[in-house]
Parts: C-alpha cells; structure tokens; sequence
C-alpha cells in the first residue's frame, strides 16, 4: 500500500525514527494503531441516542418533581424570569 503524507506529517514521522525512538517509519505506524487500538478498547460504548423530543424529555422530567415544589415558584416567573435569575427590575402587571 502507498501512502501519501502532507509535509508536516512526513518531517513528525522522519524526526520519531532519526531520534531512535522507532527503527522504522512502519513501526511507529504499528505501535500508533496498537495505542489507538488500546485506547478504542478501553472507552465505554456510545449511549444510544434517545430518539424522544426536547418536549417529551422536559415533560418526564417535570413530571418527577413534585406538586409541593411546583407550588413553590412565583405565579409571575415567566413575565420576570429576567428578574428571578438575573436582578433584573420586576416587571409591574
């Protein structure tokens, strides 16, 4: 198989070998995908995706909190969201 290496990549490979840290550009090839190898092995498999909406995920979650805590928010937090998160001046009806 030929390769065909950018110039930067090239000079990386030809520095590793002249400084004795591999015999050959082919066995730092090797010993990278061996790590690659390792280091693919050892991450933990991708979650599957959850194909549900943003509404659907917001609404599970709103349904886990209880009444008693829903009770606890201003009647006027939408109009002044500004206001409760950020000290922004109270919005008058």
């Amino acid at each position: 198989m030929g390769i065909i290496l950018n110039p930067d990549l090239e000079r990386r490979i030809t520095e590793k070998v002249k400084s004795g840290a591999f015999k050959s550009a082919d066995e730092l090839i090797e010993r990278s995908l061996d790590l690659l190898d390792q280091r693919n092995d050892a991450e933990p498999p991708a979650k599957p995706k959850d194909s549900r909406s943003i509404w659907e995920i917001g609404e599970e979650i709103s349904r886990s909190v209880p009444d008693e805590e829903w009770a606890k928010l201003p009647a006027d937090l939408s109009k002044n969201l500004d206001h409760y998160l950020y000290g922004a001046p109270k919005v008058e009806e």
